[in-house]
């Protein structure tokens, strides 16, 4: 890489006033949270709890013990059933908080 040109760079003018810190700047920058599809994602915890049936954890500790004893043999068919589930679980959450 060649440099061609060698001109300095001037000195930078101070801000001529500082930003407002004033109690109303800080109020009108909080974050704001809403609640409005609350019942929604609940309804739909619940929908995917019962679909399940077993706890998350129960179930974790079964596969566990049977990867253990060598006995854990997991159909393609219900392993991409199961991701195709967890996958629209997902988008459907996404959506809900996006709207």
């Amino acid at each position: 890489m060649m440099i061609k040109n060698t001109t300095s760079v001037g000195a930078v003018d101070p801000a001529t006033s500082k930003p407002q810190t004033d109690a109303a700047t800080a109020r009108r920058q909080t974050d704001r949270v809403s609640t409005a599809n609350a019942d929604q994602a609940a309804a739909l915890v619940r929908a995917v709890q019962a679909t399940v049936g077993m706890s998350h954890s129960a179930r974790l500790a079964e596969v566990e013990n049977a990867i253990r004893a060598g006995t854990y043999a997991p159909s393609a068919s219900e392993l991409a059933s199961r991701l195709l589930d967890a996958a629209e679980v997902d988008a459907r959450l996404q959506a809900m908080l996006r709207g």
